[in-house]
């Protein structure tokens, strides 16, 4: 029990501090928790992409006392792996949504591949991401599916829109990017590293206001590399205006966001909720 209280710790803490951790590729083959360490039910299986990566994925069952109609597929950002964000899918898992997390190739116990890591992000990853929806399309056919996506993910499920916009429903982004060179400036100018888009900008901002489904856009009022200002000044070059909740800090820290008073991820999963079940 007191080994699962310091596991707990170190990935509170890692949370605490994600920002500086993120904005390079940095996989970690290591898991430093699983649902069943903090006695969550789950099932661990391998979705095969079209291209012969095994992903290892974990699918969280729902709380049966408030099951729901939607699964969210979790589209982490660009540093550890699919265990780093075990509290937060349990979070939404516990609110009665079925809950699906997997690591992209080269991550976790997924398959290897050599990450560049200054890319903003492979494209390679939208392969990976598209296996996922559809094998949960193929096995949620009577639920409703929905893509949350971090930073890194949210370039990712932008880049594989097109091809899987047909099995999803609705998008939740948080620290979302809009335009790959300024993102680049931005990292260069904040953190002082060189980094590279695996497609041009134009081509990126062509695919993002072309998504026709409800979205709902998440921005911290603190964070330097993809602004609140980017969120309020892009709403309506979407094809559909997203939903935009601002909260107090930095990048990805809206988890933290009022965990004083509410505790950990309530203001955010209660925000998510209300935009799952209105949309």
């Amino acid at each position: 029990m007191y080994r699962l209280y310091i596991i707990a710790m170190k990935i509170i803490l890692f949370l605490l501090f994600l920002p500086f951790n993120l904005l390079a590729i940095d996989p970690d083959r290591e898991y430093t928790l699983t649902p069943h360490s903090i006695g969550w039910e789950y099932e661990e299986l391998t979705v095969t992409t079209e291209d012969g990566f095994d992903l290892n994925t974990w699918i969280y069952a729902p709380n049966p006392d408030n099951e729901k109609d939607e699964v969210l597929i979790l589209a982490y950002p660009d540093a550890g792996n699919m265990s780093f964000y075990v509290y937060h899918a349990s979070i939404l898992a516990n609110l009665g949504y079925t809950v699906i997390t997997f690591d992209y190739r080269g991550f976790g116990k997924s398959s290897d591949f050599e990450i560049k890591p200054n890319n903003l992000f492979h494209l390679e990853f939208s392969n990976d991401l598209k296996a996922i929806v559809d094998f949960t399309k193929s096995r949620f056919q009577d639920k409703n599916i929905g893509i949350w996506a971090w930073s890194m993910g949210t370039m990712v499920t932008t880049y594989a829109f097109e091809e899987i916009k047909g099995n999803i429903d609705f998008l939740i982004y948080d620290a979302f990017v809009y335009n790959p060179e300024n993102h680049i400036q931005r990292i260069k100018s904040v953190k002082g590293k060189e980094t590279f888009s695996p497609i041009k900008s134009e081509d990126y901002i062509q695919k993002w206001k072309a998504i026709d489904i409800p979205i709902l856009l998440f921005a911290g009022k603190e964070d330097k590399i993809t602004t609140a200002q980017d969120a309020k000044s892009n709403r309506y070059e979407f094809n559909i205006k997203p939903v935009i909740k601002i909260y107090d800090g930095g990048h990805l820290m809206g988890f933290q966001h009022e965990i004083e008073t509410r505790g950990f991820g309530n203001w955010y999963s209660t925000k998510m909720d209300e935009f799952i079940q209105k949309k």
